[in-house]
């Protein structure tokens, strides 16, 4: 599907062009003036005084775009800090109803797995909302329904998923049906956030004014996409060893520590894109082999573990595979810059 749009996206730019136009400059007092054609300024009903947008593009070109003078405002926001489930349900539901845009819960103590969950059946209610980021005392809520925003969208599959391998660490020793259980359900918000962000993509692709809209060139989108998909299928087998726990009942401490250093190594991606590190990025491909002969060495050992050991590489593998593509994206960005490449 995403290639046929690529396909769809190059044959609309192509038939977008309507008309060329040419126009000499013309220089009056130091400064230089191009005019714009009438027949453009009477279609797009512009007169003395309107505003027009002017962007220069990579190639050196320059986007004239008519646009309306765009008033910012300050959004609401709101703090709730509570330790009790149902105190935060009614705060959090008020602050929603009273137009906050922006809300921050915290907690004294670290916020439960089951804590999280309850909070995230309020948010699915709230038209527009959804939780961009969460630490283990905090989750914040924002109102993202008037505009697309790739980065918290990412961040936020990130963190969930983060928090699921932590728990999939946790079960291994443990063997807590109710954690595992869980788990399997968070994964249908991994499945939503996915499904948003290839939307997003396609739309990108389609519509060149979105694109510069949200400051995404189409071949970021194309990567964005890739990305959310190995970050699905992560969370995908993090369920299945959850499933494992609670239909078979499978514990093991040397899986629970193999699957810690899959889910650390996980927890470094978000530190190569948020810090534009090309050397943490190649860090986590050179541990890859490294890390799979561990795997194999325990599968030799321990058969019963085989179907965990196989879940575990499948995450190691996903998070190289979205490592080199952030890597082809800092490259592509250095190179659009003029930087040298280095690490």
């Amino acid at each position: 599907m995403v290639y046929l749009t690529i396909l769809k996206y190059i044959i609309k730019s192509i038939c977008m062009v309507k008309v060329m136009f040419s126009r000499k400059i013309q220089e009056v007092k130091g400064s230089f003036y191009v005019y714009l054609p009438k027949e453009w300024c009477e279609k797009e009903g512009l007169k003395n005084g309107s505003e027009l947008k002017i962007q220069e593009l990579e190639d050196g070109s320059l986007l004239v775009i008519p646009a309306k003078k765009e008033v910012s405002s300050v959004p609401k926001q709101g703090h709730i800090s509570a330790d009790n489930i149902e105190t935060m349900q009614v705060l959090l539901l008020a602050a929603y109803i009273t137009g906050a845009e922006q809300i921050l819960l915290t907690s004294p103590s670290e916020i439960s797995i089951e804590f999280r969950e309850e909070i995230e059946k309020i948010v699915r209610n709230m038209v527009g909302m959804e939780i961009v980021k969460e630490t283990d005392k905090t989750l914040l809520v924002k109102d993202i329904s008037g505009f697309l925003l790739v980065e918290p969208i990412l961040q936020r599959m990130f963190t969930v998923v983060s928090q699921v391998l932590k728990s999939v660490v946790r079960i291994l020793r443990s063997g807590d049906a109710k954690e595992a259980a869980v788990i399997v359900n968070r994964d249908d918000d991994v499945d939503r956030y996915n499904w948003l962000m290839q939307r997003i993509v396609h739309l990108v692709l389609e519509n060149p004014s979105l694109s510069r809209k949200i400051n995404i060139r189409p071949v970021e989108g194309f990567h964005y996409s890739y990305i959310t998909r190995y970050i699905e299928r992560i969370a995908d087998h993090a369920v299945a060893i959850a499933h494992q726990v609670l239909e078979k009942g499978f514990v093991s401490e040397e899986a629970s520590q193999l699957a810690e250093k899959a889910a650390n190594m996980y927890d470094t991606l978000l530190e190569v894109i948020s810090g534009k590190s090309i050397t943490k990025a190649l860090t986590i491909i050179s541990q890859r082999k490294k890390f799979k002969e561990e795997l194999k060495k325990m599968e030799a050992k321990h058969q019963e573990a085989r179907e965990t050991i196989h879940h575990i590489e499948r995450v190691i593998d996903y998070c190289s595979d979205i490592s080199e593509i952030v890597i082809d994206q800092m490259v592509l960005e250095l190179i659009l810059n003029g930087e040298i490449i280095k690490c």
